[in-house]
């Protein structure tokens, strides 16, 4: 880790200089670290803000109201660490996605609740948001579940889906258009009330479909 450079201002600032990290705080210059006082800061940043340069990053600490609590950028190991409590939330993302390029690693334990799409009709079409979900279908008659076109739904390759039959007649697996369903002797029909089958999807257009089929 690389020699944090912090700025501490502990009175209202009463002017910036913007050539250099340097406030006025009661008559007294504050620069490169060196503190004099004890106060709050309001600061409004409306513009792109940099620490360091391009090629030689800072260390960057944001502290909380927990000792030791905390997150940092450290800039030698280019990594952003967040140190929080045991057994509460360390980041949470309040709406939109997350999308991870390369490898994510769990050393702690992984809780991912499994999300639950509920179908009762007789028919149902995979729509996006049932990737990684289980699909149950009930209902007293045949059920058809409906593997949509990468046209139409461009699930990732690699999506998982998986199907339960909870409803007293069977659901069978089909595909509109395009898509290929690979599985065991062709079968595609659930095999019964309770059974289920997960179908991955591997190509553009293909998916194989594993469990209980008849």
């Amino acid at each position: 880790m690389s020699n944090a450079q912090r700025f501490f201002v502990s009175q209202p600032v009463s002017n910036w200089n913007s050539g250099d990290i340097t406030a006025v705080v009661a008559g007294t210059n504050i620069s490169g670290g060196a503190t004099s006082g004890s106060a709050t800061v309001n600061l409004a940043i409306d513009a792109a803000v940099d620490f360091g340069s391009d090629g030689a990053g800072v260390d960057v600490s944001f502290h909380s109201a927990t000792a030791g609590d905390l997150m940092l950028w450290d800039a030698s190991d280019e990594k952003l660490v967040i140190t929080g409590t045991d057994g509460q939330n360390a980041l949470e993302v309040a709406d939109g996605d997350v999308e991870i390029t390369d490898q994510l690693t769990v050393s702690g334990g992984l809780v991912a609740p499994l999300a639950i799409n509920a179908q009762t009709g007789t028919t149902y079409t995979f729509v996006l948001a049932d990737a990684g979900k289980l699909v149950t279908s009930s209902n007293g008659s045949a059920q058809t579940i409906t593997v949509p076109p990468n046209s139409g739904v461009a699930f990732a390759i690699g999506t998982q889906i998986i199907v339960q039959n909870i409803g007293s007649a069977n659901a069978t697996l089909a595909t509109a258009g395009t898509p290929t369903l690979n599985s065991k002797d062709a079968a595609l029909e659930i095999d019964g009330q309770f059974a289920a089958a997960t179908l991955i999807k591997t190509a553009t257009d293909a998916w194989s479909i594993i469990g209980a089929l008849a």
